[in-house]
């Protein structure tokens, strides 16, 4: 989280239910969040008596420890103010911003948002330190989707700029990640071709086909199918670049 240019971990904000707190806030990226969803993401079942006035209470302590514009509202909702940044948030603009630089052919720009956006949420792993919850796996899955994105972005861009072994590296992680994600093994593919090795690309199609023969019992989508066929063939590099999201 950061505030006029001051940036502060989960570990120096203090108790674990003012982290939740932030957390929660800072997942509706400035949207009002009401009191009784507050209360449930920090209590859940077990509610203190009077929950309202323990949010405020919380509010309250944060305010003095960041603020008071950190965290606006009072009573029966609140949201983060305007000078609040979240690390997800600012990642998923450069995202956005990256994927619109490749459709525009912009492949050095894109490559660099990527790669931004990874160095903000790369790493540590999402509300670690938060029981399971609706809420918690809402996060999740939304953090996950980030870095998928990112992660092709990155691998798109690096075989634009010509650095097939950047593009490899991505495209594994990509896959390490979730074993079904084809266009991660589309870009894989590719940077074997542009670092002069085919014969690895074919190897990958084959264990793309495998686990999704095994887990989904279907075939490879049809521009997977075109681009191994095309390698196949014998087709360079240059020949098989494609406009980004093909």
């Amino acid at each position: 989280m950061c505030r006029a240019g001051e940036t502060r971990v989960a570990a120096a904000i203090g108790s674990k239910k003012a982290r939740t707190l932030l957390a929660v806030l800072g997942l509706r990226c400035g949207q009002w969040v009401t009191v009784n969803v507050v209360a449930d993401a920090l209590w859940g079942d077990r509610p203190p008596r009077r929950p309202v006035a323990g949010v405020a209470t919380l509010v309250s302590r944060l305010r003095a420890g960041f603020g008071q514009e950190v965290i606006v509202g009072a009573g029966s909702g609140y949201r983060l103010g305007e000078a609040v940044e979240v690390d997800v948030h600012h990642a998923e603009a450069l995202i956005a911003e990256a994927e619109r630089a490749l459709r525009s052919s912009e492949a050095s720009n894109g490559r660099r948002k990527a790669e931004e956006a990874l160095e903000l949420i790369s790493g540590a792993g999402v509300l670690t330190d938060q029981p399971a919850g609706e809420w918690v796996e809402r996060a999740r899955r939304w953090h996950a989707e980030l870095l998928r994105r990112a992660w092709h972005v990155a691998a798109e861009g690096a075989l634009g700029t010509g650095d097939p072994e950047r593009a490899r590296a991505v495209a594994e992680i990509a896959i390490a990640a979730d074993p079904l994600d084809e266009a991660a093994y589309r870009a894989l593919m590719e940077a074997y071709v542009a670092a002069g090795e085919p014969a690895r690309a074919v190897l990958a199609y084959q264990r793309l086909r495998a686990e999704l023969t095994d887990e989904l019992g279907i075939d490879p989508a049809e521009s997977t199918r075109a681009l191994h066929l095309a390698i196949l063939r014998g087709s360079s590099a240059t020949e098989l670049q494609r406009p980004y999201g093909c």
